[in-house]
């Protein structure tokens, strides 16, 4: 990392602080629904991997008329207008508690899940991917017609895989990076609007 980008990953990690943000990953949500108007209110919103809560937080402030169900396998300090679930998203019965949640479904699926990296770039990737397919399966039991999922990858050989498996089941697909995400990181996150499965709810 160079010294511009390093100091430009601790603004925003002091801007976090002195804002009341857990982490600095909120600017990336927040970024990412300016661009693109992401959060609709009085919305049902799922945030998945959502500990430390940066995201939760977020999703608190933007739809706090609406329905937000946050779930990772590591334990979460509350947020308010948050509603919390632990669990893994590899296991069917944590679908099942999300549904409890939400008998409906959802409209908005978030996910910043990434797991503890390597340091070997193509296997670091390669789980990217096979996380972001997992919460694409998910997707056919949680998300609503026409809903929306904002989900973190490793950008690499995969990437144009995942984009086509996500075209099958979305109207529109976009690769995105917003500001605030590291110019040194490979991150970038799937942005999939208009599902085409679920059910017609509204």
């Amino acid at each position: 990392m160079t010294w511009a980008q390093k100091r430009r990953s601790e603004e925003y990690y002091r801007r976090a602080k002195k804002e009341g943000f857990r982490s600095r990953a909120s600017y990336k949500l927040l970024q990412v629904h300016e661009k693109f108007h992401l959060i609709d209110e009085g919305t049902k919103i799922l945030d998945m991997g959502a500990s430390p809560g940066g995201w939760s937080q977020v999703i608190s402030k933007l739809n706090p008329d609406g329905l937000n169900v946050a779930t990772d396998i590591i334990p979460m300090d509350p947020v308010p207008g948050v509603i919390f679930s632990k669990g893994d998203i590899f296991s069917d019965e944590a679908i099942d508690r999300l549904l409890e949640k939400s008998e409906f479904g959802y409209d908005l699926i978030l996910s910043d899940i990434l797991q503890h990296t390597s340091g070997q770039r193509s296997i670091d990737h390669a789980n990217s991917y096979f996380i972001a397919k997992r919460i694409l399966e998910m997707a056919e039991r949680l998300l609503n017609r026409n809903g929306k999922m904002l989900v973190k990858m490793l950008q690499g050989d995969l990437t144009d895989t995942a984009k086509k498996e996500y075209m099958e089941k979305f109207r529109k697909v976009r690769i995105t990076k917003p500001p605030s995400s590291s110019p040194s990181s490979s991150e970038v996150y799937i942005l999939a609007e208009g599902f085409l499965g679920g059910k017609q709810l509204r």
